[in-house]
């Protein structure tokens, strides 16, 4: 394997492992991304019904799985027994749904950093705390997590438990396209502020920094924009298919 990295200071971020390739949020997703030496592992957190944190995008099973239903509304064993690949491709209809407790048994056998975010936090009351005391059960390094999400209020209540893990906070399109975000307020309690990247300019990236919060925006898929977010000085590229975004030739 060789690789051509075009700056060694940018963190390469594998959303939901490496997407593009493979039905996402899936156990051959991460170890895929995790092969192919990206820096950090991305995936999304919802719970079921009996308390399972489990890694899927969105609340319901429909778009990912041959079956239908919400997360919060069925149980483990209901959920899992669907197929969460042949979506993408029939070659991987044995993928199924993956807990929180399985990828945290995958990452602590690689370098890689795991970039968790909490999905729809309000669906979910004292989710937060729930991950954590995961991440405490698996003695998963303070520096090995970064805990994100788009509910300001979720992280800051991380925040408040003081238990050391770093903090981002995801920034919407629809919500900030007209306006900066309060940079001020969100340096109190997180370390990273990470947009869409429509959102990328100089002046977010400077007032950003100017607060000593790190800039990765999502979801960069095309060559050309990543390198344009690079130049602004983007400190991570959040991307379906990062080794392809930074030009790494990969032989397997």
């Amino acid at each position: 394997m060789t690789m051509n990295y075009l700056n060694d200071n940018i963190t390469l971020i594998a959303h939901r492992g490496m997407a593009t390739n493979y039905p996402e949020n899936t156990l051959v997703a991460f170890v895929a991304a995790l092969s192919n030496n990206i820096d950090i592992l991305e995936i999304d957190i919802h719970r079921t019904s009996d308390d399972y944190l489990v890694v899927i995008h969105d609340d319901t099973i429909d778009r990912t799985s041959n079956g239908k239903g919400k997360i919060k509304s069925s149980t483990l064993a209901t959920l899992q027994a669907y197929d969460y690949g042949s979506w993408k491709d029939d070659v991987f209809s044995e993928q199924t749904l993956m807990t929180l407790d399985e990828v945290l048994a995958l990452i602590k056998e690689h370098p890689q950093k795991l970039l968790i975010e909490i999905k729809k936090p309000q669906q979910y009351p004292g989710i937060e705390q729930d991950i954590i005391d995961k991440l405490i059960v698996w003695n998963i390094p303070k520096d090995k997590v970064i805990l994100q999400s788009f509910d300001q209020k979720s992280i800051r209540k991380i925040y408040d438990m003081n238990v050391g893990y770093q903090l981002g906070v995801l920034i919407s399109k629809r919500k900030y396209w007209y306006k900066l975000p309060d940079f001020k307020q969100i340096a109190t309690y997180a370390d990273y502020v990470n947009p869409h990247f429509s959102l990328v300019n100089q002046k977010f990236i400077t007032a950003a920094h100017n607060y000593q919060l790190s800039v990765m925006p999502y979801t960069v898929n095309n060559y050309f924009e990543a390198m344009a977010l690079i130049k602004l000085g983007v400190d991570g590229i959040i991307s379906d298919n990062p080794h392809t975004i930074l030009n790494k030739n990969l032989s397997t």
